[in-house]
């Protein structure tokens, strides 16, 4: 009898213990669907109405781009002293006082190079899988940090340019580290996906970046993604996404597809286009009613208005009117804007004839 007892009590620990364990799996897939669900709050984005991006890229202050010749520098032509010297010299609180003057509604700032990677803020994740020492390749500063809390003072917000998750091709010692393969995977990732091992590390790196920016930051704008990057589990789509909203539930969200930066690339996720351009746009072509979006997002069009490329030139592309024309019918279509203007390499501050369009344009739009 007492020997049954035993038997019958041991059942009843092990299935209490069994119930605690499935209702503890239960709860954290609740968790991981609710904040998969959660959609960005773009509310402040059509309030904005436009905002500026900042190619801020080793390459693009170096003068390269895809529209020079040649299209990228030597690899003798970046070193780690010089990007140092640039990020250290970047003027975060006269950008800022740039920005309000112009009334901008937000700011996109590079984190990193597609191509070459070169961040402008510490990654440890990086470091370690890289073997690249601290500021050999990250930089010392935090210019995100910096950055962030000059335009929060503005009341500005700042969405993050990052490339991390699918880019780097043209860094040998980085793909090793991160276990890829560009001669399998094609210089922007476009053939196939990261491996399960590369998802793992990429998104290790992404994760260090999101825990510390929080919501100092409102969102992400990530770079060279295809639809099917991060199709397989473990570190998908679901991945990403728990990893921003668990620290801002309201960020938003946006992945560059070249082919298509109208359409939606994970429904449930993303919450606005990327809206990329590439060369000289008809603005009146340019439109949300003219390309219009695939998918429950908004619309976003993002153009450069110097005479080079993004970040590049001695002159605008556009007229005062032809940039307030633009911003207006999108605003009207349901749409937002995001420009660019060459700015200095070493102090990061808009050149004179950017900055004054910005303000004409701001003192029409707002």
């Amino acid at each position: 009898m007492n020997s049954l007892s035993g038997i019958i009590i041991g059942l009843k620990k092990n299935l209490i213990k069994k119930g605690r364990v499935i209702l503890s799996l239960l709860m954290i897939m609740f968790i991981q669907f609710s904040l998969f669900a959660v959609k960005g709050n773009t509310d402040w984005m059509i309030k904005g109405k436009y905002g500026i991006f900042m190619h801020y890229q080793y390459r693009i202050l170096l003068n390269y781009s895809t529209m020079t010749n040649p299209k990228f520098p030597k690899s003798s032509q970046m070193t780690a002293a010089d990007w140092n010297r640039f990020v250290d010299g970047f003027d975060a609180k006269g950008f800022a006082n740039q920005m309000a003057e112009a009334k901008i509604g937000w700011v996109m700032f590079g984190l990193d190079d597609a191509y070459f990677g070169w961040m402008c803020a510490p990654n440890k994740a990086f470091s370690e899988y890289t073997g690249y020492a601290p500021g050999d390749k990250c930089s010392r500063r935090d210019l995100i940090m910096d950055v962030t809390e000059a335009l929060s003072a503005k009341d500005i917000k700042v969405i993050i340019y990052y490339a991390g998750l699918n880019g780097y091709m043209m860094d040998q010692k980085a793909l090793a580290g991160l276990k890829d393969d560009a001669n399998q995977r094609g210089v922007l990732g476009e053939k196939i996906p990261p491996t399960a091992e590369c998802r793992k590390r990429r998104v290790d790196i992404f994760k260090e970046f999101a825990d510390r920016y929080k919501d100092k930051i409102a969102g992400w704008w990530f770079d060279i993604i295809e639809p099917n990057s991060y199709s397989k589990s473990p570190n998908d789509w679901s991945t990403i996404s728990t990893i921003i909203r668990t620290n801002n539930p309201k960020a938003v969200i946006a992945f560059s597809h070249g082919g298509n930066e109208f359409e939606c690339v994970k429904p449930g996720i993303d919450d606005f286009t990327a809206g990329d351009t590439w060369s000289k746009q008809d603005l009146t072509r340019l439109t949300p009613k003219l390309r219009p979006v695939k998918g429950d997002i908004l619309w976003h069009g993002k153009v450069y208005c110097g005479n080079v490329y993004h970040g590049q030139g001695d002159a605008n592309q556009f007229s005062d009117q032809e940039l307030i024309n633009w911003i207006r019918t999108c605003n009207q279509q349901g749409g937002v804007c995001t420009l660019d203007w060459p700015f200095d390499p070493k102090s990061g501050l808009i050149k004179d004839f950017g900055i004054k369009q910005m303000k004409t344009i701001g003192n029409a739009i707002k």
